[in-house]
């Protein structure tokens, strides 16, 4: 019996101008905006190809170790399509700088106008909205509707149970709302076949599919809510209304209203608070080097020249100053490294705060389903704010790698090869010497030793406790409403 009630309610459903409606927005809407998103995804991927590119070329210009100053890219993410999340406002390169502190910047949407009107944009936006109105235009009715009609008292007058009803209405409802949802994937990877630098292998075709089965058990959670208001409502039009009341709470209200919350009870330190620790740190280290090297020659512009990465080497080989300068770089290069690990952890500090309050707004919004399924899917695309700080993280990594490169290459520094390329034979005391001459004699390091930055995603059995509590989530989110629908209809009075 329950089958037969889903498959007419199926059929009906497929009759309706709604679904028709529903279903070709949805479709056309993933037609229209997939081939923007993908070919401004291929316009970050060839600027990150250029900036790499760039970055390479620019190391086989080194001179000195000191001018190793390399960038660390992130390359852009295939599955930002699906779910852009925080892709574009969180950093996506940073300067590896061994007295620096890494200051991560975030890529510019500047090259697609489209993105600039719609800045979030993806095929999550289009499911999110679409489906769940679409999600609750299906089930206010399907109760209500039938006992205005009619029909609702007929049905259960013969041997039909309310349980039977309930639950094939239920399916039918499912089934219906799998059509547009499974068509605008298609839709979606089809297309995405067309862009020759659009390559999804691997875990990604993994992540694909969660993210399916995530939008399937979200538009099953916007149906059993419209499905409750139908089995409290005697007047579909109602339950029209408050279906859509509570549609704007989970779409809008919630999650802005979690923001301001999250902000009250959990406020973060002024911005200013930690540039005041910053500058005191910079000004205890500028003093510290100070006080190392004031006896040392090492001011002014004393032969040097313009290298790699806006850096300078010295070509003069004066012996005393070539000693003065290794005795400084000796001295002053630990303490540069020092200060900037102190400075990093101040603004790591000030960044957890900035996470703590994001992470306690995601957390207040998950009363929202529609905040889950956002959250779950930027999860499963890996554009959320763990892969931010999986991208810092291995930056920081990165990092260490190269201060440790130049250790090793230059004796902790105290070789010459650090800042020039006169050799201990070369020094001569009070030699004239032909600037342009020793210029070109300078030649190229050979870096191929250098470790690279390669950014890796976080791996899939990372991300998948995060997706599952999620889907979880969801599942329960179905429960709960299914259950207070039964609850309801078990009360209902058909007449």
């Amino acid at each position: 019996m329950i089958w037969k009630i889903a498959k007419k309610e199926f059929l009906l459903n497929l009759m309706t101008f709604k679904f028709a409606v529903g279903t070709v927005v949805c479709v056309v809407l993933t037609a229209v905006f997939m081939p923007i998103l993908a070919r401004d995804y291929q316009r970050r991927l060839e600027d990150y190809n250029e900036n790499v590119a760039a970055n390479e070329a620019e190391l086989r210009k080194v001179k000195v170790y000191k001018n190793i100053r390399p960038t660390a890219y992130r390359a852009p993410n295939v599955l930002s399509v699906f779910s852009e999340g925080l892709e574009k406002q969180l950093g996506q390169s940073t300067e590896i700088e061994l007295g620096g502190v890494s200051e991560i910047s975030s890529a510019s949407t500047g090259g697609n106008p489209f993105l600039s009107i719609f800045p979030t944009l993806d095929v999550t936006l289009i499911l999110k909205v679409v489906m769940s109105i679409l999600a609750l235009l299906v089930a206010y009715n399907t109760i209500s509707g039938e006992r205005e009609q009619g029909t609702l008292r007929l049905v259960l007058s013969g041997m039909v149970a309310r349980y039977q009803v309930l639950l094939g209405k239920l399916l039918a409802g499912l089934v219906t709302l799998i059509v547009p949802v499974t068509s605008a994937f298609i839709v979606g990877l089809l297309i995405l076949q067309f862009f020759p630098m659009v390559s999804i292998a691997g875990a990604n075709w993994t992540r694909i599919g969660l993210m399916y089965l995530a939008s399937l058990i979200f538009v099953s959670a916007m149906y059993n809510i419209g499905l409750l208001f139908s089995c409290l409502m005697r007047r579909a039009s109602i339950s029209l209304v408050l279906g859509l009341f509570v549609w704007v709470v989970f779409a809008v209200v919630i999650p802005n209203g979690s923001v301001y919350l999250a902000n009250y009870l959990r406020p973060t330190e002024a911005r200013e608070k930690m540039d005041t620790q910053v500058r005191t740190l910079i000004e205890e280290k500028d003093n510290e080097i100070r006080d190392l090297t004031k006896t040392l020659r090492t001011g002014g512009n004393q032969g040097m020249a313009m290298g790699a990465f806006r850096g300078v080497f010295i070509v003069y080989c004066e012996k005393a100053l070539m000693d003065d300068y290794k005795k400084k770089y000796t001295l002053s290069e630990p303490v540069e490294i020092k200060y900037a690990d102190r400075i990093f952890e101040v603004q790591q500090q000030y960044l957890d705060g900035l996470m703590k309050q994001k992470y306690l707004a995601r957390t207040v919004a998950q009363i929202s389903p529609i905040a889950v399924y956002e959250d779950l899917m930027s999860a499963l695309s890996g554009t959320n704010l763990a892969s931010f700080e999986h991208f810092r993280n291995q930056v920081k990594l990165h990092k260490d790698e190269v201060i440790q490169y130049i250790r090793s290459k230059t004796d902790n520094f105290s070789l010459p090869s650090y800042f020039t390329q006169c050799k201990e034979e070369d020094y001569e005391e009070g030699k004239k010497w032909d600037y342009r001459k020793l210029l070109e004699q300078t030649s190229p390091l050979n870096l191929q030793d250098l470790p690279r930055f390669r950014y890796g995603p976080e791996i899939l059995i990372k991300v998948i406790p995060r997706a599952t509590a999620h889907i979880l989530l969801l599942v329960f989110i179905n429960a709960l409403f299914f259950t207070l629908s039964f609850v309801a209809f078990l009360k209902y009075d058909v007449r």
